[in-house]
């Protein structure tokens, strides 16, 4: 659900900051654009998404395969990520204290309960999936780390929202509201009965909200030491998984998981 399009954030960045370099803010929306699982991608979807004319889309993708962050596969004229791309987000991975720290706790309580437990930090109107443990219970939920869910209709979206202050919040539910129609009335409902559950529980949660056939948890996550903000989510398919179930065992283990990690951040 993008907020606007490529080339309005382009020419706004170039107005406010004569320092703000064009070229680079569109070679990177073209390696954005690029989705899990999916293969190879043309100049022309790729033009689509970013709302970039197809003859920049075609001198960008050229530069990256010379800096070598794209393969160009020439029997079907298509591109997709190297393995240099990894090298970019890798550093961020492993320098994250939230991260760091969550794992081991996400894999115990994963081991626990059997459902998947991710978390996420925000990508403009969406959660990006930064680490992702996989339950033994069968599940719909099966995202991997790099992952986008929409941060409105999620748990993990929805915990995010929680925590962020009144001002930021407000902002980023308009930019969400411009782009629901007519979908906003009950996507305002579950985003304020998710503050509601935030206040009285410490979690929120997506039942059918997002993806009918998938239940969740959510819970937030904040480093005091930087400022880091993410959330965690943890849940299945809404056939194995009751919201009684998650609202009276799964939440609560989630907000003592976060709690620990956020101890365990501490001051820096």
């Amino acid at each position: 659900m993008p907020i606007k399009k490529m080339e309005e954030f382009v020419e706004e960045g170039a107005e406010k900051d004569r320092h703000f370099v064009t070229s680079l803010a569109r070679g990177l929306e073209v390696l954005r654009a690029f989705r899990p699982g999916e293969g190879p991608v043309g100049n022309n979807e790729l033009a689509k998404r970013t709302s970039l004319p197809r003859s920049t889309v075609s001198r960008l993708t050229n530069t990256l395969v010379q800096l070598g962050y794209l393969i160009h596969r020439e029997d079907i004229g298509r591109y997709e990520p190297s393995p240099a791309v990894l090298s970019l987000g890798y550093t961020v991975l492993a320098n994250n204290r939230l991260r760091l720290f969550a794992c081991p706790a996400m894999r115990e309580m994963a081991k626990q309960t059997g459902y998947s437990v991710a978390l996420g930090a925000r990508e403009k109107l969406n959660m990006l999936y930064v680490e992702a443990v996989r339950g033994s219970i069968s599940s719909t939920l099966v995202l991997e780390v790099g992952s986008y869910i929409p941060i409105a209709t999620t748990s993990m979206g929805r915990a995010y929202l929680c925590k962020m202050p009144d001002e930021e919040r407000d902002f980023l539910l308009d930019h969400v509201k411009r782009g629901a129609g007519s979908d906003w009335d009950r996507i305002k409902r579950g985003v304020e009965q998710a503050m509601k559950d935030f206040q009285d529980f410490g979690f929120c949660v997506s039942s059918g909200d997002w993806q009918r056939a998938t239940s969740a948890v959510g819970v937030p996550v904040w480093d005091s030491s930087n400022g880091d903000l993410m959330s965690f989510n943890c849940g299945g398919s809404a056939y194995l998984v009751s919201e009684e179930k998650l609202r009276e065992e799964i939440g609560p283990q989630l907000v003592a998981l976060a709690r620990g990690v956020e101890v365990m951040c501490g001051p820096s």
